[in-house]
């Protein structure tokens, strides 16, 4: 494959490189022309656009030297700018041109000026090729190259793509003048405001700064017409002018440009003053105008600087630019003036100040003397302000070890910064005081050293709050470690449970199924009696993982909501409100106070995280309500319940809601979604509300919030259900479909259900349940394992219910485990190893009721 440039093209792009970097601009655009000339072309010809966006040759080179006179006239003159030119085509364009065996007459164009006739007549162009010279997305430029009779030659394609390349790189070199002029301009401009800030800053009389600042913005800048408005009893008014012959001297702020500018605080520029409704003309002609507001920082403003151009030179962005460079410096000098004309009643008012203080304030001399000692420090220290006067501050209250690092510091202060900060220790009558002080310092108006002011802070009860936060924090990683302990407690305990039920279940069978009494009841009421003890073991360490232990008592819990009010809006880091809907009938509860109100703070906590960053809101209820066995399956731990009315506290918020995939997980221990959380605020209120005997239920929607509602028996509940009964054996009994793969475990469980009656059908893994259910076979409920080897036991009831929702679902596992909403199915309870062979039965008798209940509702 060729290569792409031969020697010769090689060379000349070389020698374009070297010329754009030896050279100015407008001399290496000149070398380079010629020696495309006659390589390429007969004549090159380059346009450069200028600052103003307007077309300039830069570079004109013919071959003939018959024709130079007319190349060095064309340099001068705007011929070249002809509406239907080439250059100006591309130009517009942006497209490249080329014109091939262009007629004898081409110059005869009815479109073109007779300037330009005459012009391409003299030349006589028979191939014409024009380039875009590019610079970011806009055309800056355009290379011309022509062919002129007699010449033969053609443009080949080579030619065409060493030009195209030539054309590139001479954008570059424009984009980097572009750069280099603006940044020359930008240094050239803040060097103006430079000395026009050193000339301002020097006056201290607003009248003064006033006139001054329109002179330099017109004779240093070459404004026309300026003028500058203050802020004076709700109005502006002038307070110099430059240019005018007549001047408005008052500007309401509801009227004109300046006024626009006083009402949003943003500087304008009025590129076209006819199309703005709110301009005043003051000097007829008038095309243009500035408005930049006076003030410092964030300040409020005190007045606007106008700048008007009657159209030459027009205003441009760099003026926009500038003058609000000059603005920020003329505000600062102008803040100073009116500091000084109340420097003297501030002065005045200085001692008073210092007096009423709320810090330790002294006040010394650039020896060091106290030349003022306020109310609180004499307080601090217990010296009086008569003695302290005129003592060296360094030796009276300073140790020897703190002396050099003060002296060190007021170095500092004296030699330019502005403040510094230290801390000492002082002993007093009350104990050791920690203080921290700031240094600054007042100066002379010849920037002298004046005196130094030292404000003392009093940190010892700031430190002592620090370091018991710290305690606290080291004691609550201690509970985290607890209860973290806690929870793998709790994962002990459920291996041991399934061990314990096969143990506990098959003694049963034993002794039930024994007809007369014999010398084996004996072995076998002692192996009962050492697997509850062994089962109380197990509780043991079940209640460690729950929580504390539970000291239960008659509880107000409006009154407790009430008094957590004040701890709430704390808690509160956004605008948000938290309201209260409290039921003033509800009767009370048996409940821990203490674990009770961690329940609230944690759902309120959990609420505040979630608020939106306005219009949070948080709403608390408390309410007595009617609870039926079917809504159980709403709620999380409804086995612990029954049909009855119940004591409720929900608690609402407007945030972002929770995500249905998150919600069955959020019970989860160590499940978070916080930057910072660890995952055990929702299990903690989990546990104490199982072990207070109630339930939760959650409704979210994203982006419709979030409630959680929890449940608690009353004091003294209206109705209540004793323990189901053991249902009697019909001619067609319930099928309970049994679904466990620890062999042991579920033919215990099948042994018991067909003790009670029941027909069973047992299997090992997911799979075989799933596949019993699709072939319709008539199972009235099932009791799944949670944990099984091929499907888990939340996916397995999660696809019956799909099957065939009117079969109940129930969880066994060996560790506490809740009946959970999961997706859009409910798991209606929950069976905890080791169990009884009563809480079985019991468990499967309130399933088959709630079967028949849908059955019911299906029928109507």
């Amino acid at each position: 494959m060729r290569e792409r440039w031969n020697a010769t093209q090689a060379r000349l792009l070389a020698d374009i490189g070297s010329l754009l970097v030896s050279l100015s601009r407008s001399e290496a655009f000149q070398q380079i022309a010629r020696r495309l000339v006659p390589l390429l072309g007969d004549w090159c010809i380059i346009i450069i656009r200028d600052e103003h966006h307007q077309p300039r040759r830069v570079a004109v080179v013919c071959a003939d030297p018959s024709k130079q006179a007319l190349a060095a006239r064309l340099i001068q003159e705007a011929v070249l700018q002809e509406t239907y030119s080439p250059p100006v085509q591309v130009l517009t364009t942006g497209q490249p041109l080329l014109l091939l065996d262009l007629p004898d007459d081409y110059s005869e164009n009815p479109n073109f000026s007779p300037a330009y006739r005459e012009l391409v007549r003299q030349i006589k162009p028979r191939q014409l090729l024009t380039l875009p010279i590019w610079v970011r997305d806009r055309v800056v430029g355009v290379l011309v190259l022509l062919i002129t009779a007699p010449s033969q030659r053609h443009f080949t394609q080579d030619d065409l793509i060493l030009a195209t390349e030539i054309a590139k790189r001479l954008a570059l070199a424009v984009e980097n003048l572009f750069l280099y002029r603006s940044m020359q301009r930008r240094l050239d401009q803040l060097l103006l405001v430079q000395r026009v800030a050193g000339l301002v800053n020097s006056v201290l009389h607003t009248e003064k700064l006033c006139q001054l600042v329109v002179q330099q913005l017109h004779g240093t800048f070459g404004y026309h017409l300026v003028s500058i408005y203050l802020l004076q009893d709700g109005v502006l008014r002038l307070q110099a002018v430059v240019g005018y012959d007549q001047v408005l001297p008052v500007i309401q702020l509801h009227e004109g440009v300046a006024g626009r500018v006083m009402r949003t605080g943003q500087a304008e520029f009025v590129r076209d003053a006819t199309g703005d409704p709110d301009f005043i003309e003051m000097c007829p002609g008038t095309t243009q105008c500035i408005v930049v507001p006076l003030r410092h920082g964030e300040a409020k403003l005190v007045g606007v600087i106008i700048v008007e151009s009657l159209g030459n030179p027009a205003l441009d962005n760099e003026d926009f630019f500038l003058l609000s460079l000059l603005a920020d410096q003329i505000s600062i000098a102008l803040i100073n003036t009116m500091l000084f004309a109340r420097m003297i009643e501030t002065f005045e008012r200085f001692r008073s100040l210092i007096e009423l203080a709320g810090n330790a304030i002294i006040c010394l001399n650039p020896q060091l003397h106290i030349t003022e000692f306020n109310r609180m420090a004499e307080q601090l220290f217990g010296r009086m302000r008569s003695e302290m006067i005129g003592a060296d501050f360094v030796t009276t209250l300073l140790s020897e070890a703190e002396r050099p690092l003060f002296v060190a510091l007021v170095r500092e202060v004296k030699q330019g910064e502005s403040t510094q900060s230290f801390e000492t220790t002082f002993c007093t009558a009350d104990g050791e005081r920690y203080l921290k002080w700031t240094v600054t310092c007042r100066r002379q108006l010849n920037g002298e050293l004046a005196e130094l002011l030292l404000v003392c802070q009093d940190l010892t009860e700031q430190r002592e709050m620090t370091e018991e936060l710290l305690r606290y924090e080291r004691r609550l990683q201690d509970l985290e470690r607890l209860e973290s302990l806690a929870i793998m407690a709790g994962g002990i305990a459920h291996d041991f449970n399934n061990l314990l039920s096969v143990i506990q279940g098959n003694a049963h069978l034993l002794k039930d199924t024994a007809a007369v009494p014999n010398s084996a009841d004996h072995y076998l009421q002692n192996l009962l009696t050492a697997t509850q003890q062994a089962g109380e073991l197990v509780q043991q360490l079940l209640r460690f993982a729950a929580a504390d232990p539970v000291e239960l008592q008659q509880l107000d819990l409006n009154r407790l909501i009430e008094e957590a009010i004040p701890v709430l809006q704390t808690m509160l880091n956004r605008p948000a409100v938290i309201r209260l809907d409290l039921d003033p009938a509800l009767p009370p509860i048996r409940a821990d106070p203490v674990q009770i109100r961690q329940v609230l703070l944690n759902l309120v906590m959990n609420a505040v995280d979630v608020l939106p960053e306005r219009n949070g809101d948080i709403c608390i209820q408390t309410a007595l309500r009617e609870i039926g066995v079917s809504e159980f399956t709403n709620f999380i731990s409804p086995h612990q319940l029954t049909s009855g009315e119940y004591v409720t506290m929900a608690v609402h918020d407007n945030g972002c809601g929770i995500n249905p995939a998150l919600r069955q997980r959020i019970f989860e221990p160590f499940f978070t979604t916080k930057v910072r959380g660890h995952g055990l605020g929702l299990p903690s209120v989990l546990n104490i509300v199982r072990q207070h005997g109630g339930a939760i239920e959650v409704k979210s929607r994203p982006g419709e919030g979030s409630t959680f509602t929890v449940l608690f028996p009353p004091w003294q509940p209206r109705t209540a259900q004793g323990v189901l009964p053991i249902p009697v054996a019909s001619s067609e009994p319930p099928c309970v479909l049994v679904v466990d793969d620890n062999n042991d475990v579920h033919s215990l469980i099948e042994r018991l259900l067909r003790h009670a009656g029941y027909r069973v059908q047992a299997v090992v893994n997911g799979s075989e349940a799933l596949q019993l259910v699709t072939q319709g076979q008539a199972i009235a409920c099932a009791l799944v394992d949670i944990t099984l080897a091929d499907i888990s036991g939340y996916e397995v009831c999660r696809q019956i219910a799909e099957r065939n929702p009117c079969i109940p679902l129930a969880l066994i596992s060996g560790y506490p485990v809740e009946a959970a909403s999961i997706g859009e199915v409910s798991v209606a309870a929950t069976l905890q190893k080791p169990f009884r062979a009563q809480e079985l039965w019991s468990v499967v008798q309130r399933l088959i009721e709630i079967r028949a209940e849908l059955l019911r509702k299906q029928r109507c």
